[in-house]
């Protein structure tokens, strides 16, 4: 596979993961209300995508075989994009005249939008060297992942006392 198309496809393993990790919980936090979502179904559907959503990534970072990458240039662009999608939600409030979200509202919230907005740039750079370090952990106390593309042995060389060689 090409080298833009590998790094790539890292970008979007990160975005994925770094972002679930954020979006979860402001979600709930922040966007959730149960007056809102009256209904089973709406409360279901809103604990299925956001908690399962969640639960799939840890599970992906914990036996998943990709891991971050500690140069400082992805996180800064995980960030870019999300300066970016808040920028597409002021763009919404120029053509169809409301916010896709009312904390970024700066007419009613002021400063705090600014104080939102700098938090979540924090918070993208503060999870994702939590979870590096997290994979870290796990590569240096788990016995190593098998890949998929390499074949198992067939057969080890064992010694009498039933200890492996390397």
């Amino acid at each position: 596979m090409p080298r833009t198309l590998q790094l790539f496809h890292w970008l979007l393993f990160e975005s994925v993961v770094v972002f679930a990790m954020l979006v979860t919980p402001v979600f709930w936090a922040v966007l959730y209300s149960a007056e809102k979502y009256v209904g089973r179904e709406h409360r279901w559907l809103n604990a299925s995508v956001h908690a399962a959503n969640l639960g799939c990534i840890l599970v992906d970072v914990v036996a998943g075989s990709m891991v971050l990458s500690p140069h400082w240039i992805h996180p800064a662009i995980l960030a870019f994009v999300v300066v970016l999608y808040l920028a597409l939600a002021y763009l919404n409030k120029a053509i169809n005249g409301w916010f896709t979200y009312n904390f970024i509202d700066y007419t009613r919230h002021h400063w705090m939008v600014l104080v939102f907005a700098i938090g979540i740039l924090a918070a993208i750079v503060l999870v994702y060297y939590i979870i590096y370090a997290l994979q870290l952990l796990l590569d240096r106390f788990l016995p190593p992942k098998v890949s998929l593309s390499s074949p198992l042995p067939l057969s080890s060389d064992s010694d009498d006392d039933g200890e492996f060689k390397a």
